[in-house]
């Protein structure tokens, strides 16, 4: 028996905050605070560069248990931002909104159900916006699944893992969407599995040719952010 001691506790600290957690939701990792490091310090470079945060909205794609949106809003009261969190799971979904009433932040975020942005209703988006998009989608090959920890493969959610052949397809059709929908994000950001830096880079490049792409790696030192600033 390998049930994970976060499913056991019913919770994990993320951005040292405390996150109910189930068999429902993707376990937090600490690699992933990387994100909300990187949206927070894009929005204080503008402020401290003069640039308007008005109106801004955050799209958390595959929110899982809200950690993520649910991080940044409180990292960001009283700032004027728009936080939208979708998940294509209604059990997940159930689970980031009882984390949101947790921490004080149910006012501050919208919580829908989408796959990617099928869903996104676009009423919802301010014109002009300064849109951010955050996701830590499934990026791990469904060839590699059957070789992970038992306490991953056999506990975690396999729609949170799976990214499909080469764990990149879900990143493709996000971007593909982004460009479909004629969204202009000033920044996409996403974690990526350690070994698709180059991957992440062409693809990115692919869809957005004249964005400014980065890979940064994480406390181990492996590629795991991919920050796109397409506009």
């Amino acid at each position: 028996m390998n049930k994970p001691i976060q499913y056991q506790k019913g919770y994990v600290e993320f951005y040292k905050l405390k996150f109910k957690v189930t068999p429902d939701t993707l376990i937090p990792r600490p690699e992933t605070e990387l994100l909300v490091d990187e949206v927070l310090s894009m929005l204080r470079s503008n402020l401290n560069q003069g640039v308007s945060l008005t109106p801004t909205t955050i799209l958390d794609l595959g929110t899982g248990s809200g950690n993520i949106a649910i991080s940044l809003a409180l990292h960001l009261k009283g700032v004027n931002v728009n936080i939208i969190a979708s998940d294509v799971s209604s059990k997940a979904l159930k689970v980031a909104k009882q984390n949101a009433k947790l921490h004080g932040v149910s006012d501050q975020i919208k919580f829908i159900k989408s796959n990617l942005l099928s869903n996104l209703n676009y009423n919802l988006l301010p014109v002009p916006c300064n849109l951010i998009i955050v996701t830590n989608l499934p990026y791990i090959p469904s060839a590699r699944i059957p070789y992970l920890d038992s306490s991953v493969k056999d506990f975690e959610p396999h729609v949170a893992l799976d990214g499909g052949a080469d764990g990149f397809e879900l990143y493709r059709k996000l971007f593909k969407q982004i460009k479909e929908k004629g969204l202009k994000p000033k920044l996409i950001t996403g974690e990526i599995d350690y070994t698709h830096g180059e991957l992440a880079v062409l693809e990115a490049q692919k869809h957005f040719p004249n964005a400014q792409i980065e890979v940064k790696k994480d406390l181990a030192h492996k590629q795991r952010i991919l920050l796109v600033a397409p506009f």
